[in-house]
């Protein structure tokens, strides 16, 4: 059974490489293929097949609820439910939204914030809105998150926000139709009550119903440092604990009056009691994607202990791997599908079979050594690092999470469901106990070596890591071992190729509105601007440029440059400032050192800097001593010069600032970061003309307020000779300036495109 899984899941695997779908005459010859598969009783083939139909159809119909292009940025009237449960610690509410009523074109479900609103929406209630939609879209760079990916995953057609508007109405109170959802975020406050908003409630309420809205960027970012994110939710490993408890109880059953002359016996005692408690803990965690994959495996265990039949390992994975693919075609596309199941394999491999004859504490080192190692090649392809100190933290948090933290969360919220004082007592001592090992946790996540930052690997490399670690997992002689060092060896030595001597790498990454840029030469590396802040308190130095640097391999930036003090250009500067050494900071007038507390080496942006890394030169070219009204006209201009070609980074300067450059002797340069995003108060004709650029980049968010950027100003460098390129369009755009010139620009969304990409 498990090799018939395996073809179904690899035959969904081959639609979700696909670029763009197949036109629907392609499903003429997949039926006839099927046919012929199944006459000829070619089981593994008829499952592969089978696979690529099943993912193929369901691919097409959620494409189909897609937000047609001609209605974004209309102002549209959506009546329905919302579908999820608000943040609570942001200012704007943000949800998701079930649309009822609705104009032809509009999703099924979007996800919407209401920005400055006095009005607080409630899980289930059903509203009147006016709104302003857009397609899926999200940040497309090299080692960053498939946001657009998720939005799909997740069946939301199209993201946006609520108007201000008078006709925003609450048509009626929460409806029975979201009555789950409408109890989590009741038991979500009533553990905020018991508990006095303590600082640890995200924890707690992600353990009692899956919500961590109220966990912390620092508390998210010292439990991915230990490998311990799985711990956060309800995962898989507390359900199943929650189901064998209760299957336990259940098994007692048999012994009440009657039950025996009744015919009930202990193993259906425990396989109804075993599902129930599953399905109970499942909704409150919201049935989301890994809760359901640990449903449907659990309801196949417990259907066949039902049955009294005894399934094989290999049958139970091949079936709830079927299960989990009928029921959602997409979950190959999540990372933690894949460990899931990867990590059972794991186990099993280690086992041997003779799991059961060690001791307890002997057989638990063992099994997280074995699953650290085992999965290892898999977290670094999701994730691009690896906590090193996974086992040791595991070791010490599963235990407490799972036998004891789950237990008191799970009986105090049902106690504080019905009194707070009563519910108060074991949420307390659960709050004092997590309180009391965080200090802990945040040691080991604050290790220097506790998380390995893996570059991208090159396919042959990957597999080699991934043979090696299953040999080190299996048992085996100690020559198998030796060789499976050897193929590990590659991966842990590698490291990107870097540009020769007098060469150069220019990246613009896509930050939306705003700008960042990454320049390598042979062995430096310097960072133009870090991209915009948000209202959430997140940045792009942390959701791009960090992931960026680290999926190259740096580990270091010689040179932080921030142009000047606008908010989309200097909001990731602190966070880079935290988490990776930086060996010089170089600001824009605009920016005063007192205002970033930091002991590096601080200096100015003046122009007649000059300084040279592996043969490639940079220079300062603006500002100079003259005083400028606006930051922008003060922003730091850089050009730098190789062998074969030079590029000029502009920040946001305008017209004064540009006259000013273009007096001063302005080279004719390859390559030019457009000023402003293309604003018309930048690019003027005189600038255009000296710089007679081979390609001018446009950094832009996507269907930004200001309509950056402007058509006349794409055409006014089109018209000197530029090819025009745009993070909108292109996603990060990688320049390499060699010795015989620049070579063609290389545009991740191209690279790297799927057939959910909005654009």
């Amino acid at each position: 059974m498990w090799r018939i899984g395996l073809a179904f899941l690899i035959g969904h695997c081959v639609v979700h490489l696909l670029a763009v779908l197949p036109p629907a005459l392609y499903a003429w010859l997949l039926a006839a293929a099927l046919m012929i598969a199944a006459w000829r009783r070619y089981v593994l083939l008829t499952a592969l097949l089978l696979g690529i139909a099943w993912a193929w159809f369901n691919a097409g119909v959620r494409l189909s609820d897609d937000l047609p292009a001609s209605l974004e940025g209309q102002d549209i009237v959506v009546r329905g439910f919302i579908a999820s449960m608000p943040d609570t610690t942001d200012t704007d509410p943000q949800f998701e939204f079930d649309t009822v009523e609705r104009a032809a074109g509009v999703p099924s479900r979007i996800r919407l914030a209401w920005y400055d609103t006095a009005q607080w929406p409630a899980a289930g209630e059903r509203w009147q809105f006016v709104v302003r939609l857009k397609r899926r879209n999200g940040f497309a760079n090299p080692g960053g998150f498939d946001y657009e990916g998720l939005l799909f995953r997740e069946r939301i057609g199209a993201t946006g926000y609520v108007r201000a508007d008078a006709r925003n109405l609450r048509l009626s109170r929460a409806s029975w139709r979201y009555g789950i959802l409408r109890l989590r975020a009741w038991l979500a406050s009533r553990i905020a009550l018991a508990t006095h908003d303590h600082s640890q409630l995200g924890v707690l309420q992600g353990l009692a119903v899956g919500q961590t809205q109220a966990m912390t960027a620092e508390q998210w970012r010292v439990f991915a440092a230990t490998g311990t994110t799985h711990l956060l939710a309800i995962s898989g490993l507390h359900i199943s604990m929650v189901a064998a408890l209760l299957a336990w109880w259940g098994g007692r059953l048999v012994w009440l009056p009657g039950a025996q002359r009744r015919g009930w016996t202990a193993v259906r005692g425990k396989a109804s009691m075993g599902v129930f408690g599953a399905v109970t803990y499942s909704c409150l965690a919201g049935l989301s994607v890994p809760t359901q994959r640990t449903l449907i495996m659990l309801c196949v265990f417990f259907a066949a202990r039902w049955c009294r039949r005894e399934l094989g390992v290999g049958n139970s994975l091949g079936l709830s791997l079927i299960a989990i693919l009928l029921w959602d075609p997409f979950a190959p596309l999540a990372a933690g599908a894949w460990l899931s199941f990867v990590a059972v394999a794991v186990i099993l491999l280690a086992s041997g079979g003779q799991l059961g004859r060690a001791g307890v504490l002997r057989g638990f080192t063992h099994v997280q050594l074995a699953v650290t190692i085992g999965m290892a090649p898999l977290v670094i392809a999701a994730f691009s690092a690896l906590s090193l100190i996974s086992p040791l933290a595991n070791a010490m948090a599963v235990p407490l999470f799972t036998l004891v933290l789950v237990p008191l969360v799970l009986i105090g919220t049902m106690l504080s469901a019905f009194s707070l004082s009563a519910g108060s007592a074991l949420l307390g001592l659960a709050t004092k106990l997590l309180a009391g090992c965080w200090p802990g946790i945040e040691w080991l996540a604050s290790l220097p070596l506790a998380v390995w930052h893996v570059p991208s690997l090159p396919l042959p490399v990957f597999v080699a890591l991934l043979v090696g670690a299953w040999l080190l997992v299996i048992p085996a002689i100690w020559p198998v071992r030796v060789a499976a060092l050897l193929l590990c060896a590659p991966a842990m030595l590698h490291r990107p190729s870097a540009p020769l001597p007098g060469e150069f790498e220019l990246t613009m990454l896509d930050v939306g509105q705003g700008l960042a840029v990454s320049v390598r030469t042979r062995s430096h590396t310097l960072v133009y601007d870090t991209g915009p802040a948000f209202r959430s308190g997140r940045d792009t130095g942390e959701l791009v440029v960090l992931p960026f640097l680290h999926s190259i391999g740096v580990r270091y930036i010689d040179m932080l440059m921030v142009s000047h003090a606008d908010l989309d250009h200097r909001g990731g500067l602190l966070t880079l400032l935290r988490s990776m050494p930086t060996r010089q900071l170089l600001l824009g007038p605009s920016l005063r050192p007192s205002e970033i507390a930091t002991a590096l080496n601080v200096g100015g942006c003046r122009a007649g800097e000059r300084w040279q890394w592996d043969g490639v030169t940079f220079d300062v070219l603006h500002p100079g001593n003259a005083s400028y009204r606006s930051d922008n006209d003060s922003s730091c201009v850089l050009r730098i010069t190789g062998s074969g070609g030079s590029a000029l980074l502009t920040g946001d300067v305008e017209s004064l600032a540009e006259s000013d450059i273009v007096n001063r002797g302005l080279p004719a340069t390859d390559i030019v970061i457009v000023a402003h995003h293309g604003s018309r108060s930048s690019s003027t004709p005189a600038l255009v003309a000296a710089a007679h650029a081979k390609y001018a980049l446009f950094s832009a968010g996507y269907r930004n307020r200001w309509g950056f950027p402007k058509s006349d100003i794409v055409a006014r460098w089109q018209q000197s000779g530029a090819s025009g390129l745009s993070t909108i369009d292109s996603g990060a755009i990688l320049m390499t300036v060699g010795a015989r010139g620049v070579a063609p620009p290389t545009r991740y969304r191209d690279s790297h495109r799927h057939y959910w990409s909005g654009r």
